[in-house]
């Protein structure tokens, strides 16, 4: 073996051993990365739900902000309960130093029906229903290594009256500040490559390009 073949035969193995590094340290940090599913509870009546999110992404340095990839917030249904659960895909979760925060998040519903209910004793009747909610959700000191609130406000109002608009029911919800309270219930692993099976694969393309060339010298 000549001189510059031995040179190409060494560049081409520190190549494939700085390959199959650096794919198995990309391949350990994802291996760390998980689903974390949040159960939370609002005081004062506020609701409950839970949520999911990825921390692939998380850093553990200084603030951060991860989108939740699913999640339910039972709250606040309108007159004819249609909605029952806001969805929170998307919603904000915050992060100091790598721990969880809370969330930043906020929703609203509304609705107006008119029905006449000609069966009734005196009738026909007619009811009217105006329904309106909005809530929000967010944390105070989420920069703060010691100290941080995360809390709800909400509100919502549902007039029922007749067709002169005498009020028949006057339902109101106002919630200010309540606090939230959350639990990890799961964490759950990532699917992703093995390292040892990425950098295998890595070493055995690196080895078929070496044979070609090989052959091509011995031609």
């Amino acid at each position: 073996m000549s001189q510059k073949q031995r040179q190409k035969l060494g560049s081409a193995i520190a190549s494939t051993m700085l390959s199959f590094a650096a794919v198995s340290f990309v391949g350990i940090d994802k291996a760390q990365a998980a689903v974390l599913t949040y159960n939370f509870q609002v005081e004062q009546g506020g609701g409950s739900g839970f949520f999911k999110l990825s921390n692939s992404s998380l850093t553990g340095i200084g603030s951060e902000q991860i989108a939740v990839g699913e999640g339910r917030f039972n709250t606040f249904a309108t007159a004819s309960a249609s909605k029952n659960y806001y969805d929170l895909a998307g919603a904000i979760a915050l992060f100091f130093q790598g721990d969880f925060r809370g969330l930043q998040t906020g929703g609203g519903d509304t609705e107006i029906r008119e029905i006449d209910l000609p069966d009734v004793p005196g009738g026909p009747f007619y009811v009217k229903y105006d329904s309106r909610a909005f809530w929000s959700m967010d944390t105070n000191g989420a920069i703060s290594p010691d100290r941080w609130t995360s809390y709800f406000s909400g509100y919502r109002e549902t007039i029922i009256s007749n067709r002169e608009r005498v009020l028949a029911i006057d339902g109101r919800i106002i919630i200010n500040d309540a606090e939230v309270s959350y639990q990890l219930v799961d964490t759950a692993a990532e699917p992703v490559p093995e390292p040892i099976t990425v950098g295998g694969a890595a070493l055995a393309l690196a080895g078929l390009s070496w044979l070609k060339h090989k052959k091509k010298i011995a031609a």
